[in-house]
This record gives C-alpha cells, sequence and structure tokens, in this order.
C-alpha cells in the first residue's frame, strides 16, 4: 500500500495518485480547535437530521418523501404527482441556483460543512478509525504492516462496525423513497416478500461502504463535477480557505540572503490534517473543500510560536491583496433576481394548483334526449362525461350536487356511483346523465349550471365545474 510523503507532493498531479495513477492512501492527522468545535456541532446535528427527517409527520403524512415507484413526491407539506413536473422542476432550479449562490458568496462551504460525503466520512467513518486504530501514525503503520492477528482483530472489527453503519445509513436513505412506516414494516417480513426493495438496500450498503470506507477522497477529486466548476462559480471576491502569503513568505528554510522571515516555519501540519492531500499554500485548487482542518492546525502552531492567528483564515482573493471585498455584486445580484423569480413562480403555481381537477364534458351521442312520462309530461336528458384527478395527499368521498335552486325544478342527476371515491393521486372516469323538465332551459334552449363537488368528510366544496343544459328552443 503506497502512503501519501505528506512533504513531497507531486506539482503535476493529485497527491492522491502516483505516477502511474494508482491509489496513494491519506491517512489525514487529528486537529482540534474553533472550526473542529462548529463542524463536529454541524456534523452530529445534520447526521441526526437525516435519521430522524423520515420520521417527522405534516399532517399525518411524511415530511419528505420522494416515491419515485408510486411517482409521489410530499415536500414538507406539499404533495406533488408524475404531472406535476413544471413545479419539480422549479423546486430543482431553486436547489441549483441556490447552491450557485452559495458558492458565489461562501466558497465550497457546502463540501466541507454540509456535504454528505463529508460529514458521514469525518462525522462517522473516521472517527471509528481513531477509536479502533488510534492516530493517523498508528493508522499508517497498521496498514503497512504485514498480516498478524492484531491487524487482522483490528480490522475485522472496523469494518464490522463500517457495515453497520452503511446498513444505518443505507435503511434511512430508502425510507425516504417507500416511506418510514412501509420501511418498517418490510423489515418485519421475509426479503423474499420485498425482493426487489431487499435487493436495493443491500446495493446501497455496498455502496456506502465502499465510499465511506474506502473510496473516500477519490470521489471528491474524480467523480464529483462540483469542483470542476470552480473556476466558473468563484471569482476574486468568494471566501475561501486560503493561505496569506504576504504575511506567510518567505517560508522558514527557504528565506534568501536580506530577506525576512514570514510567519510560516514550514512544519506541514497544514497538509498533514488535509483529508485530500492538498497543500493550501499553493493556493486554491480543485482538490480543497473548505473543510478548514488547515485553519485550525496553523492555529495551533502560530499560538505557540506567539504569532497572530489567521495565517490560514476564511479570505476573499480580494482580501488577500489588501483590497475591500465586495459582496453585492453583478453575479451575485444575478442569483438573487433568478431566486426570487423561481420561487415566486414555485409559490403561484402552488397556490393555483387545484387538489381535485374536474373536466366534464358532453356525451359523444345527440346534444339531448326528449322523454315522455306516464302522465304525458316531457323531460330532457343530457349526457355527460366526467374525469376527476385527486392530486391531494388523502383519500376523499366526494359527492356531485346541483344549486339548490335547480333542484325545486326538479332538476335530477342521475349516475351509477352515489358518491365518488378517489384514492391519493388516483383518477375516475363517469357517465352521467341530467334529467330536467323541458322548461328549465327555456326559449333559449340553454341553461347553465354550477355543479358543486363536496367532500363528505367535512361538508367542504373542494371542486366547481360549469355545465351547460340544452334543450330544444321554444317557439
Amino acid at each position: 500500500m503506497k502512503v501519501l510523503d505528506q512533504r513531497h507532493l507531486p506539482d503535476e498531479r493529485p497527491a492522491t495518485m502516483d505516477e502511474k495513477g494508482k491509489r496513494v492512501f491519506i491517512f489525514p492527522a487529528r486537529v482540534s480547535g474553533l472550526w473542529r468545535s462548529l463542524r463536529t456541532v454541524t456534523e452530529i446535528f445534520l447526521v441526526i437530521f437525516f435519521l430522524v427527517l423520515p420520521w417527522i409527520k405534516i399532517g399525518g403524512h411524511q415530511a419528505l418523501l420522494l416515491n419515485i415507484g408510486e411517482r409521489k413526491f410530499s415536500i414538507f407539506g406539499l404533495t406533488f404527482w408524475a404531472h406535476d413536473a413544471p413545479l419539480i422542476f422549479f423546486i430543482l432550479a431553486f436547489l441549483t441556483i441556490g447552491l450557485a449562490f452559495v458558492t458565489a458568496v461562501w466558497g465550497r462551504i457546502w463540501c466541507g460543512w454540509a456535504c454528505p460525503q463529508t460529514v458521514f466520512i469525518d462525522g462517522i467513518f473516521r472517527r471509528l478509525e481513531y477509536l479502533i486504530i488510534g492516530s493517523h501514525v498508528q493508522q499508517r503503520n497498521l496498514a503497512q504492516a504485514p498480516w498478524d492477528v492484531k491487524k487482522f482483530l483490528k480490522l475485522s472489527t472496523l469494518w464490522t462496525l463500517f457495515i453497520i453503519v452503511s446498513l444505518v445509513i443505507a435503511h434511512s436513505f430508502l425510507a425516504y423513497f417507500v416511506g418510514a412506516d412501509r420501511l418498517v414494516e418490510m423489515t418485519q417480513h421475509n426479503p423474499g416478500e420485498n425482493w426487489t426493495i431487499f435487493v436495493i438496500m443491500a446495493f446501497l450498503t455496498i455502496v456506502f461502504l465502499f465510499d465511506f470506507g474506502w473510496f473516500r477522497e477519490q470521489f471528491c477529486i474524480i467523480v464529483c463535477p462540483y469542483g470542476r466548476f470552480q473556476s466558473v462559480l468563484l471569482d476574486d471576491d468568494s471566501l475561501t480557505v486560503s493561505y496569506d502569503p504576504v504575511r506567510g513568505e518567505p517560508r522558514r528554510g527557504s528565506v534568501k540572503n536580506g530577506e525576512t522571515e514570514g510567519d510560516c516555519i514550514n512544519c506541514y501540519n497544514c497538509v498533514a490534517v488535509c483529508p485530500t492531500g492538498i497543500d493550501i499554500r499553493n493556493g486554491l485548487q480543485l482538490e480543497c473543500i473548505g473543510c478548514t482542518a488547515c485553519i485550525d492546525a496553523c492555529d495551533e502552531v502560530m499560538e505557540k510560536i506567539e504569532k497572530p492567528k489567521g495565517l490560514i483564515r476564511y479570505a476573499t482573493g480580494r482580501a488577500l491583496k489588501g483590497l475591500k471585498s465586495k459582496w453585492f455584486r453583478p453575479r451575485v445580484a444575478i442569483y438573487i433576481v433568478l431566486l426570487i423569480a423561481v420561487v415566486s413562480a414555485l409559490v403561484f403555481s402552488v397556490q393555483r394548483r387545484e387538489e381535485i381537477v374536474v373536466t366534464i364534458l358532453r356525451g359523444k351521442d345527440t346534444p339531448f334526449q326528449v322523454i315522455k312520462n306516464g302522465d304525458g309530461s316531457e323531460e330532457i336528458i343530457n349526457h355527460f362525461k366526467m374525469h376527476m384527478k385527486n392530486q391531494s395527499i388523502d383519500d376523499v368521498q366526494l359527492k356531485m350536487m346541483i344549486p339548490e335552486g335547480l333542484k325545486e325544478k326538479k332538476v335530477e342527476i342521475i349516475s351509477q356511483y352515489e358518491s365518488f371515491d378517489l384514492g391519493a393521486g388516483k383518477d375516475l372516469t363517469v357517465h352521467f346523465f341530467v334529467k330536467f323538465p323541458k322548461d328549465v332551459t327555456g326559449r333559449s334552449g340553454t341553461q347553465a349550471v354550477k355543479l358543486n363537488f363536496i367532500d363528505t368528510k367535512n361538508n367542504k366544496i373542494e371542486a366547481e365545474e360549469d355545465v351547460l343544459l340544452v334543450g330544444p328552443k321554444s317557439i
């Protein structure tokens, strides 16, 4: 196993690869300090949030559910179906533009503080390594040591814990897609009864185990495209983890005659703690995830040599040049305008969105039929075809009602259903007839009627639809 030599990093390739493209393993040192403490609190909160969110219910339903199989998406009280693609587009657009906005202002704060890759590796997996094996030096020595009983026991214990954690993460992740209650129910039955979900769970467990336990920083450097967008998303006013060359250079050991030594003592502690194996002193790099580990490591050294902290700090490129940073600038303004536009469009669309959609069309046969009753009176019958769609997250039972004034005129609805049962996300197509006396349509031969669809549970009007009754014109 090749291990990173933190004092001799290559210039022409990522430090995690050798000249033949093979993996070079990193064992970052532990670090303590203000930023480490803040990140620990953040990671604990995010892990708990990830595990608890599937169990939070809003209005009796899971707060966040992305049920791809049933094409149902519940997002904090809002329910979307497959035909609501424009609304889902607004949400995805908000997340994309929001990430660009955050990056333009605060740099890669997402990568270092909130990305699941960082949170799970740094917050759980790496802590287990420190607990079972020990410091980064002990980890490196164990990795390079020949196999014996001690190495086998330590690594088998570690990877057993990795498997357990990966199983928990995989199940929690699945709860967002199949529902937490349903997931619990499935775990209580034979895997063969839910074979597809079981295979997906096993696959996810293997993926998480491979990624968080072994692949790690390679995902950030090789797979994730976000780091490659830095040149587009960042500028001199973006906040990044930066080394101050004005204050730090020339470093100890590279001072020429007549030069004053900078504050950097060339201790390489900033490199030793870096989880992606870079030297932050070389400037902004694709591999840097902005985790702040180098800030704490450098501050600790500065404190020991009685120098001001902040040789490595959050700073903008403009600030490092001694200029004033501009938080509000054209690209930020554009992102804000786009975010406002997307949010406004989403709110407008949601407010206009009807949970119960009713469409009524006239039947294909003749516009009306005239029938004679036994007493010789004539009545008119109109045939309609109705399509009903329940876009809410709840099952409903609807009853179609005509206005009281028309009831008194003996206008009657004839249908095979007394009420219409609509499951969440379901639709129903029915035919019905409206029978009414000849004088209802009057001389014009037409009469507009508003049909009300009332929820039988709360007696609330859920939808209204206008139909036109037609009959023979009076002479």
